[in-house]
């Protein structure tokens, strides 16, 4: 039997929606503004929302609207700025006795709109249920603040609205409190920062929910929410007026074109679509700008001035209690004839203030006084500052206002926070013109959460906050006796971004000129130079080099010169790496880039990476021997053990690397020639396999059979590191298996390692293809989201017996199998690997030779070569193996 029927209002409901939809969309299209955009859709919602209701009366009361009753819209509903696929948020407020007959056109209600196709949020309560639940919840407070009348009894309306504007001026400090904690929660989960790359152009810092949170605060404390009637009010400058209602436009229009290009509610821009919005709104490239960059541009411009004007009207009307403004009065001192320090604050005399904010040295010094006391400015003293600093024409700073930005740049405490109120100003550029540049400048990558501009301002805070870290890299921040360098060189480190040469060396040229400008000392300018042009170098040696070579260290002693410049250079480093997004300073990394650091001092301070090399390798081989199981000195483990290099004995402790010996000279003894065991490794969180294979004549090509295993398993390398002991070749694989993220079980352990060394002794058989798994579908991304271009460089300096081969793209499945397959098609022997992923970027590293044991001289050889692989990262990954 068929369901029951739709009835004629459904119909007329769904045809009347996918009409009025096509013409928002047309009017939209047609380059209508967001707000005319969505008062059409708000119009739409109304007709066919009243509608409903109507039918439901004559349904229920022969057409007559119950007495007792109003039908309310809010919301996004209530203040008439709806995208065409949002939700209607829709109340009856009903008196008590009024409640049946109210349930009966709620239940009609609910039932008809979503079978026409509206996303419905409905509650029906009474005056005081609604008011009642208004206190105690935020989020439900914020909803009927917006509250509009659009059926039934206009008096039960006015009753129930007066009532809540009442009821909330009566309540309006912890209501305003409220609110502020409820956004600040709401912002920590989608970006404490306006300068995410992939915002939520709803939710996240600087967007329509901050311009939302003005009309919330305007209601507790005015009773108005409408932000002309607070311009009247005087509680909103003009000039903050201007900038929020084009914001708002800005902001709804783009809203209104992420739901119309996917016929949803969609409130996130993704990377994809920024391009294809700044190529639909005819955004165009100038100055070496592309187009997506200057959309993204404007839009944290946009959503900059928001977050600013939002801030300051939240503080303007929350009062500290009458108490800790007696208490901060009363403990103040003054610091000179115009500024007073209390125990949380520093402020400026009313009667000095406007002759003080117009004076950017004097404005400098207070923030640096700020910052050296750990004091916050006084909200009224910051806020006519901001107001002048606005109207202030830029000037080529003088020597007194650079003094104090340097003495600014000299101590942690507050000094972030600072950086980015002068960078709001503005002042920042001012001091720095080429810092102009980066503002709101994308990195198109994911392994990037911020713009240029917003990164390099938290590389600043990650440093500022070692200085509370009782760890090694708070204690080398600690001694830095002078930080001011460290943080000038943070701050401005990426500042050659956005330029076709190499950012490091843009940025180094740029380094030069600020410290000139700066007139800094010439031992100065030269370590600032240098730590911009060698900021990514701690991360190169660390993370795609063999830290166990010699060589490799040597040469990254040679470029430091000296233990101050390898602090520098260290925390600069590790400040960096914190700044880039959660998650990509790990545990592993940080051993890494502490193992380079200690082993690089100990040759600044005793002329050797290693003291005695052959005497250390003797030492650990007798702590080996004595945990093997076998005493015969002729037997295979002994023999295995006195050909492994210092590198290999000392990745495990002793008692555990006797026994991965002892199981591989059974696995020989037993004539196999291939075998793989596994374990946890914590500290990177991955799987660590450990695979022996006694190569014989085929010494090619053992690296990509492994890695096309792994890569039929549907796990991926993090890591690989390759020994080869006459013909035996002992490679460990870290790696990373999305089915079991934490420990595998045997089962599993045991597929893979069957994987392996079945296609170890099986050369003539074909890898498998890379395993299928059906995820939720996702949209690929366009190839001009990759901007970034593959690259392919070879170094033949550092080794001396290996050509040094890196290879930078972005990631892909199964790529690195694809380079592996190639290089030893090419009859490459590849001696060591660093595979380094994160996220959509790969960075490896591979130590190479020919296969009669020679480097890559020749320039036909190396062209040859990277032609092939630069082939490999620009294959669509779906037609690949």
């Amino acid at each position: 039997m068929g369901g029951p029927s739709l009835s004629d209002v459904v119909l007329l409901g769904r045809e009347q929606l996918r009409e009025g939809r096509e013409r928002c969309r047309r009017v939209h299209n047609q380059g209508g503004h967001g707000s005319q955009v969505s008062t059409l859709v708000s119009d739409l919602y109304d007709d066919i929302v009243l509608e409903v209701f109507n039918q439901a009366c004559r349904d229920h009361f022969a057409g007559e609207i119950p007495a007792g009753m109003a039908l309310v819209a809010h919301g996004g509903f209530g203040r008439r700025d709806l995208a065409p696929y949002s939700d209607a948020d829709l109340m009856l407020i009903t008196r008590s006795r009024s409640t049946a007959a109210a349930e009966r056109i709620a239940q009609a209600l609910t039932r008809d709109l979503v079978d026409i196709g509206l996303d419905v949020g409905f509650a029906l309560r009474t005056t005081r249920e609604a008011c009642s639940l208004s206190w105690s919840d935020p989020v439900i407070f914020t909803s009927l603040t917006e509250s509009r009348f659009l059926g039934g009894s206009l008096k039960v309306f006015t009753r129930f609205f007066e009532s809540l504007r009442h009821g909330a001026y009566l309540r309006r400090a912890r209501l305003i409190r409220d609110l502020i904690e409820a956004r600040r929660e709401e912002r920590t989960k989608w970006g404490v920062t306006s300068y995410l790359l992939t915002p939520n152009v709803k939710k996240s810092r600087g967007g329509l929910r901050d311009i939302q949170m003005i009309r919330w605060i305007g209601f507790a404390r005015y009773g108005e929410v409408d932000l002309e009637k607070l311009l009247r009010l005087n509680t909103l400058s003009r000039e903050d007026y201007r900038l929020v209602r084009r914001a708002y436009d800005f902001l709804i229009r783009l809203r209104n074109e992420l739901h119309f290009r996917e016929n949803r509610a969609q409130d996130i821009l993704g990377r994809a679509t920024q391009m294809e919005i700044a190529e639909a709104w005819n955004y165009k490239a100038e100055d070496g700008v592309l187009p997506v960059e200057a959309f993204m541009q404007q839009y944290f411009e946009v959503t900059r001035a928001v977050r600013y004007i939002a801030g300051f009207f939240a503080d303007d009307n929350r009062s500290r209690p009458l108490r800790e403004q007696l208490y901060e009065w009363t403990a103040s001192r003054r610091i000179d004839e115009s500024i007073r320090m209390g125990p949380t604050h520093i402020w400026v005399d009313q009667s000095e203030l406007a002759e003080f904010s117009h004076s950017l040295p004097r404005v400098l010094r207070l923030m640096s006084v700020a910052n050296h006391n750990n004091r916050r400015i006084g909200h009224y003293t910051w806020q006519a500052i901001r107001n002048a600093m606005q109207e202030r024409v830029p000037s080529t700073p003088d020597s007194e206002s650079v003094g104090a930005f340097l003495s600014l740049l000299s101590r942690g405490s507050r000094l972030a926070p600072l950086l980015r109120r002068l960078h709001e100003l503005r002042i920042i550029e001012q001091l720095i013109p080429e810092f102009k540049r980066t503002r709101g400048l994308l990195q198109f990558n994911a392994y990037h959460k911020y713009t240029v501009d917003a990164h390099s301002i938290r590389a600043v805070e990650a440093a500022t906050d070692f200085a509370d870290d009782q760890s090694s890299m708070g204690r080398r921040y600690r001694r830095l006796k002078d930080k001011t360098l460290l943080h000038l060189a943070l701050l401005i480190h990426d500042i050659g971004k956005g330029y076709p040469e190499d950012h490091s060396i843009v940025g180094a040229r740029i380094a030069r000129k600020v410290g000139e400008r700066f007139d800094l000392d010439s031992n100065s300018i030269e370590i600032l130079e240098w730590l911009v042009l060698k900021h990514l170098a701690v991360n190169n040696v660390a993370f795609r080099h063999d830290l166990n070579d010699t060589e490799i260290v040597l040469s990254f002693a040679k470029e430091v010169g000296s233990i101050r410049r390898l602090e520098l250079l260290i925390v600069h480093a590790v400040a960096d790496l914190a700044a880039v997004g959660p998650g990509v300073l790990t545990d592993w990394k940080m051993k890494l880039i502490e193992d380079l650091y200690l082993r690089t001092r100990r040759y600044f301070e005793t002329g050797d990476v290693d003291l005695d090399q052959d005497a250390l390798a003797e030492e650990i081989r007798h702590q080996v021997e004595a945990s093997l199981a076998d005493d015969d000195g002729e037997s295979t483990s002994h023999r295995l053990l006195a050909q492994l290099p210092l590198s290999m004995l000392r990745r495990e402790l002793p008692d555990v690397l006797a026994k991965q010996i002892d199981q591989v000279a059974r696995s020989l003894d037993e004539g196999k020639t291939s075998y793989c065991f596994h374990h946890y490794d914590p500290i990177p969180s991955a799987s660590r396999y450990v695979v022996i294979h006694r190569q014989g004549k085929q010494r090619v090509g053992i690296f990509a059979r492994v890695a096309g295993a792994f890569m039929s398993c549907g796990i991926s390398i993090l890591r690989a590191e390759i020994v080869t002991l006459d013909d035996l070749v002992w490679d460990e694989f870290w790696v990373n298996d999305p089915d079991h993220p934490e420990d595998p079980p045997e089962s599993r352990i045991e597929q893979i390692s069957e994987r392996v060394t079945h296609l170890l002794d099986s050369p003539e058989i074909p890898v498998p293809p890379r395993r299928q798994k059906w995820t939720m579908a996702k949209a690929k991304e366009p190839d001009s989201v990759n901007v970034l271009p593959s690259k392919v460089d070879f170094d033949n300096e550092t080794l001396d017996r290996f050509t040094i081969v890196s290879f930078f793209a972005y990631d892909q499945t199964g790529l690195l199998y694809r380079i592996a397959s190639a290089l030893s098609e090419m009859g490459l022997v590849i001696h060591f690997a660093k595979i380094d992923t994160h996220l959509d970027q790969v960075a490896d590293v591979f130590y190479v030779t020919e296969i009669d044991g020679g480097k890559i001289e020749q320039d036909a050889r190396k062209h040859e070569v990277r032609e092939v692989l630069l082939a490999i990262a620009d294959q669509d990954e779906t037609n690949s193996a």
